[in-house]
Parts: structure tokens; sequence; C-alpha cells
């Protein structure tokens, strides 16, 4: 079964919560990735900030990963539900990927710390 199949066995308004969760995790992963760019341009000049590096590296992995986009932090209210299946649809087909979402996922919540 694949994951458009199981995700209509859910019930409407879990599925609706369920394409917010991930939603609001592209968009943390994006803000995320925007802050640590900004953060390690001030950083570098001081030879400082290899973890933002790794992590700016490792968030711009995923994001490359998942399907084109066709939205910003600007109209993040404009992310289909179509497109959270298939950023779903690539994560499943794909399970060499555990170890970085593990990484991104760990990584983009210590950045909206800073």
């Amino acid at each position: 079964m694949n994951i458009r199949e199981k995700f209509n066995q859910y019930p409407d308004e879990m599925q609706q919560w369920m394409i917010q969760q991930e939603k609001t995790k592209l968009t943390r992963i994006q803000q995320g990735l925007e802050k640590a760019k900004r953060v390690y341009t001030e950083l570098q000049p001081k030879n400082q900030g290899k973890w933002l590096q790794e992590t700016i590296q490792l968030l711009e992995q995923y994001l490359t990963i998942l399907p084109s986009r066709d939205w910003t932090l600007d109209n993040i209210e404009n992310i289909s539900d179509d497109y959270i299946l298939q950023v779903w649809e690539t994560l499943d087909n794909d399970v060499s990927l555990g170890e970085l979402i593990s990484q991104v996922e760990t990584r983009y919540e210590e950045l909206l710390k800073l």
C-alpha cells in the first residue's frame, strides 16, 4: 500500500492535522536554515561556527532531496496537500534517508533556540 492509500484511510480531520504538522515542520526547517546562515555569516570571520556550517549543509541536503518547491516562507499557506504527499512519498521510498531526517529534526529545533 502506498503513502496516498494509507493517508486516505485516515479520517479527514486527522489528514488535515498530519498535513499541517508537515507544513509546520518544513517551515521551521526553512526558518532554521535561514537563521543559521545569518548567524554563520557573523561567526565565519572569527573562525567559529563549525556546527552551524554542518547544520546548514544538512538542512540544504534535506531540502534538495524533496520535490521542487513552489512556496517560500512568505507564502507558506500555499503549500499544497499534494506537495506534502509528494514529500512523504520521497521520504518513504528512500530508507537511507532515516539518519539524515533524524539529524535534520534535531538540528533545526536547536537552531530555533538561537
